[in-house]
């Protein structure tokens, strides 16, 4: 009975030391970055009976030896260092260490470590635990911002750090310089002019006496149509060509019937008219001329229903408003023998003997002084043209009329010399058919050399600023173009201000060059407040050679940017906390640098670690040495800055153990109870 008196006490001992790291893991289940605790139990020595027999070969068998146990003890209480939640803060001095690993603390004699990522900056601006002033320890970067291999210190934000002026070395010119960037001068034209048609005309550009082109097309069939003496011309088709002249369908048609004539009309009150003579000796019926869907063709082919035989007639005798075929006017065509593109004739007033024209309009913007052209019946569409180049100063580009019986004013280039308009009209007389017929409408606006221009800003040793602006212009008709550096200020330019640059047929950059051959643009900074600055040598970075990576030259609008390198003194404004550990200095001149670096720890057996105050671990023999990393170095160690790890107590878990502990630690207390009870029969026996 003894024995059992002593287990149900060792039990009762060991459940309540149970029962003080569940309610130690509860009373600090909203502590930063705890470690949940946990009890093993181990069964204590055992009182052996009867030891245990081997069988008897031929007769008895082996006998189990007979122990009784002598309680429990505790066998371990370990630390759970499985990772805990993360709750945001939006501080960011807070961290939170994803993965394994510590911070280390030091108090400046000895180091401890700690998972509660709890940080601030002291009065004297070093990383501390706000709670208990201990300095979070890492690496300081030097002065350009490189973090040496160098031993693990307090991390310090020096508020006064500067971070020194860097002169540019470099200025990037990247977009687009318009292709179209040429100048160009005024284009205006008029609508077509025509004339009585000639044999010599082509089909394909005839039009009719009224409703325009006849809108023959190559390709065009066309068919005789009639009978002589009630009897269908016997007739194959004429395919029309694109050289096919009137002259050549007069030629077909004068084979098509021994006794019928084709020719031309003399008769000069109509003008460009068919004739046909029959000399059959029998009745010419309903001819005409027709191919399918042409109808304005087929209206200015049909003769008279009748021509009797031994007769003539033309075209024109079936209609005033039909049958003359029209041509488009060339320069040696008589202004007096033109018509409009809708058949109309000029109507100048000749009955004089001549007539006068009026030329006017404006160039750059002002009044020309108009022209009196006098007009003869011998006067040329030519004529007219000389005088239009004359009155507007165009010495480039003589004045023409193209193909299509339009004239074309092309002006000299330039908004200086632009034609905003052209009028041509009859001196004292109310024509308006002159003047609808020289009506010129714009197809081209003038406009000056279009230029480019980009600036930046580009740093001197001294960290003093300097604009520099870029100005590029194309080169006339070619894929070339002329750059020029500018600096405000006036700061003499030394080398490589200017030079030119070309492209190739795919809008890539084939060639930049100085034109001193410089290597760079070269300048010295003039402020008098920066006296010892240095030469500024920045080289000019367009792209690659055949690549679309800086300048390019296609057709169309593009922004040019421009970005150099370099900085002026900036002193520190902020810092912030990366993934990786690393403080980064944000400065005033836009520029980050790096401050330092937080360190970790990791062990071998960080089971082995001993508890301290403030949630705070020391080593210890079993916990092997601390082997310094850093973050985000493919140990699988991250930091999250804003955030900080949560206690990892599972409280229903807690709970649950609780409640088993104190049933395991009443029925101790039970056996306790039971022995002691027998143990008062013993000695109620004595009696």
């Amino acid at each position: 009975m003894f024995k059992s008196l002593y287990s149900g006490v060792s039990g009762m001992s060991a459940n309540l030391t149970s029962l003080d790291v569940i309610g130690n893991n509860i009373a600090n289940s909203n502590t930063i970055g705890f470690k949940s605790g946990r009890v093993t139990f181990n069964e204590m020595l055992t009182q052996t009976i009867r030891s245990a027999s081997r069988p008897v070969s031929g007769g008895l068998g082996g006998t189990n030896p007979q122990q009784i146990g002598l309680g429990t003890q505790v066998g371990s209480i370990d630390t759970n260092f499985n990772q805990g939640n993360f709750t945001t803060t939006g501080l960011k001095t807070d961290l939170a260490i994803q993965g394994p690993g510590f911070f280390i603390l030091s108090d400046g004699t000895s180091n401890s470590y700690t998972r509660a990522g709890v940080f601030g900056l002291d009065a004297g601006n070093f990383l501390v635990n706000p709670s208990t002033g201990l300095r979070l320890q890492g690496v300081m970067a030097d002065a350009d911002g490189n973090l040496a291999n160098g031993p693990i210190g307090d991390l310090f934000i020096d508020p006064g750090m500067v971070v020194p002026a860097q002169a540019s070395t470099t200025v990037e010119l990247i977009g687009n310089l318009d292709a179209d960037s040429d100048a160009r001068g005024s284009v205006l034209e008029t609508g077509s002019l025509l004339v009585a048609a000639s044999a010599a005309d082509l089909l394909v550009d005839l039009s009719g006496q009224t409703r325009g082109s006849l809108n023959v097309s190559p390709g065009d069939l066309i068919s005789l149509n009639g009978t002589v003496g009630g009897v269908d011309i016997a007739t194959s088709t004429f395919e029309v060509t694109t050289a096919t002249s009137l002259q050549d369908l007069l030629d077909w048609l004068n084979t098509q019937n021994a006794g019928i004539a084709f020719s031309m009309s003399a008769d000069p009150t109509v003008p460009g008219a068919i004739q046909v003579s029959n000399a059959s000796g029998s009745d010419l019926e309903s001819l005409s001329l027709s191919i399918s869907g042409r109808n304005v063709f087929n209206e200015n082919f049909i003769f008279p229903a009748t021509i009797p035989t031994g007769a003539t007639a033309t075209t024109a005798d079936v209609s005033d408003s039909a049958g003359q075929l029209r041509g488009f006017a060339d320069a040696g065509d008589a202004l007096v023998d033109l018509f409009t593109a809708n058949g109309t004739q000029l109507g100048l007033d000749l009955s004089g003997g001549s007539t006068s024209l009026v030329i006017g309009g404006d160039r750059g913007g002002a009044q020309v002084t108009d022209t009196i052209m006098a007009v003869d019946a011998t006067t040329t569409l030519g004529d007219l043209l000389t005088e239009i180049q004359q009155t507007f100063s165009i010495n480039s580009n003589p004045v023409v009329v193209n193909a299509e019986g339009e004239i074309v004013v092309q002006g000299e280039v330039g908004l200086a010399s632009a034609i905003g308009m052209i009028s041509i009209a009859e001196l004292n007389t109310d024509n308006n058919t002159v003047t609808g017929a020289f009506g010129f409408n714009t197809s081209q606006q003038a406009r000056d050399q279009q230029t480019f221009s980009v600036s930046t800003t580009v740093y001197d040793s001294l960290g003093g600023e300097h604009t520099v602006t870029f100005q590029f212009e194309k080169v006339p008709g070619e894929n070339e173009w002329i750059w020029e550096a500018e600096i405000e200020g006036g700061e003499e330019i030394i080398e490589g201000g200017s030079g030119r640059m070309r492209f190739n047929d795919t809008g890539a950059i084939s060639n930049f060059s100085y034109d001193d051959n410089a290597t760079g643009l070269v300048f010295l900074p003039q402020d008098s407040d920066e006296e010892g600055a240095q030469l500024v040598d920045v080289a000019i970075d367009y792209g690659d050679i055949g690549g679309l990576n800086g300048l390019t030259q296609f057709e169309g609008t593009g922004q040019l940017k421009s970005m150099a390198d370099g900085y002026t003194a900036g002193s520190l404004v902020d810092f912030e906390i990366d993934q990786a550990g690393l403080l980064v200095g944000r400065f005033s001149n836009d520029t980050m640098r790096n401050i330092g670096r937080i360190a970790l720890v990791q062990f071998n057996n960080e089971s082995g670690l001993v508890r301290e105050a403030n949630n705070t671990y020391t080593t210890s023999g079993n916990s092997g040495d601390p082997l310094t990393v850093f973050a985000g170095e493919g140990n699988g160690i991250n930091l999250t800055p804003g955030a900080l790890e949560t206690s990892n107590v599972d409280l229903a878990q807690e709970f649950t153990r609780m409640v088993v502990a104190q049933r395991a630690f009443q029925a101790n207390s039970r056996v306790v109870t039971t022995a002691d009870t027998l143990m008062q029969e013993l000695v109620n026996l004595v009696r």
